[in-house]
């Protein structure tokens, strides 16, 4: 099949997937003036992409993603202009404390690793400096591991304003829209839904934690698991922090919101049901990383939990994202961000455009290959 050679092509490019990544591969691909095809089954950000914790980080990353996280920051201190809203990236710092001596010495592993690999944005603060930026700190804090320039977005906001600017850039969406199959046609692909058929020379698969389905009807074999990370909101309490805060080998993820109530999350995962789109919440998780909030600030032991939320993700065995060309031409997956996607979605969108108009990457994409899983035939065969 015939590439395209970085101009627009006729047919419109099918994106499955209506979450940050593919929402913003539609605002790339729209503003360079190519045709798009956006199918969701449910609604814009209906799960990870808007329901997620909504760190804007490249702090604690693995290596493999720091440079397409580099360049996602980018886009992220150019937010506002970009997608014309206000106050979408509450640009702060990011630390993960170190509560005890075995998390002090993992930073100094982290940090002694990113430096031999070139990089130099996590630096270590200790306790005094740590204290003297966020005072309600528990005092027995040894210090942590800190990336300035990093902090936080409201996800529903950031993934529904790439929506609504792609759609103003020409982007059709469509929505509730089922795929049913995707089924090669000569030299080009046909996409049928439950409203119909499209024709198209490219699909791009950003289906989430479906997005092993999307890949099988493209004769790809990608495994991922869907979870369901879990959130808790509380009610508001006067400003105290203006920053993001983790814990070095905990579960923790720890920000105050403009209206005092505070985020809390932290990796613990409840019950997903994909194929009903349903998730649980385990209450033992729950507890566990709101103790740990109050752990590393005591004056908040005692605040009340107003709500508590989970959305569907797919994660790869790795917990690194799928991104890149499959097996066939035409066929380009973008999912499995294993529950720290929402930072990287501005430059994925962009890779992926980039991909579906045969234009050379601004990353590598070499880490995040779907041809990196070997698969047995008898998992090729769904036994």
């Amino acid at each position: 099949m015939a590439r395209l050679t970085g101009t627009a092509a006729t047919r419109p490019v099918v994106i499955i997937g209506a979450g940050i990544q593919g929402c913003a591969a539609a605002f790339f691909l729209s503003q360079r003036g190519q045709p798009v095809i956006v199918l969701e089954k449910d609604h814009v950000g209906r799960h990870a992409s808007g329901v997620n914790a909504g760190g804007v980080r490249r702090l604690g990353r693995d290596i493999a993603e720091i440079p397409l996280s580099v360049a996602s920051m980018d886009w992220w201190n150019q937010i506002d202009q970009l997608l014309d809203i206000d106050r979408g990236f509450h640009r702060q710092f990011y630390v993960k404390v170190a509560l005890d001596d075995a998390g002090a010495d993992l930073a100094s592993r982290r940090i002694q690793q990113l430096h031999s690999a070139g990089f130099q944005h996590e630096t270590w603060v200790d306790c005094d400096q740590l204290l003297c930026r966020i005072p309600h700190l528990t005092k027995s804090v040894l210090g942590g591991v800190l990336v300035e320039g990093d902090g936080w977005a409201l996800p529903w906001k950031i993934t529904r304003a790439f929506h609504d600017k792609a759609a103003a850039l020409g982007a059709e969406f469509r929505t509730p829209v089922t795929v049913t199959s995707i089924d090669k046609s000569g030299e080009h692909w046909q996409v049928t839904t439950d409203a119909g058929m499209i024709e198209t020379d490219i699909v791009i698969n950003c289906a989430g934690a479906w997005g092993t389905q999307i890949a099988k009807m493209t004769g790809d074999v990608l495994p991922i698991e869907a979870y369901a990370p879990m959130l808790v909101i509380t009610d508001r309490q006067p400003m105290f922090l203006q920053s993001v805060v983790g814990v070095i080998g905990g579960t923790l993820s720890f920000k105050q919101l403009d209206n005092g109530s505070m985020v809390i999350g932290g990796g613990k995962r409840g019950v997903a049901d994909a194929a009903r789109n349903l998730t649980q919440i385990i209450p033992a998780g729950l507890s566990s990383f709101v103790m740990t909030a109050g752990r590393v600030f005591p004056h908040l032991r005692d605040v009340a939990i107003l709500r508590a939320w989970a959305g569907i993700e797919g994660y790869t065995k790795d917990n690194l994202p799928i991104i890149g060309n499959g097996s066939q031409a035409g066929i380009i997956h973008g999912f499995g961000f294993s529950a720290h996607g929402f930072q990287l979605g501005p430059a994925v969108g962009e890779a992926l455009a980039d991909l579906a108009m045969a234009r050379q990457t601004r990353v590598n994409l070499t880490p995040f290959s779907p041809h990196r899983f070997v698969v047995s035939p008898d998992q090729a065969a769904g036994h």
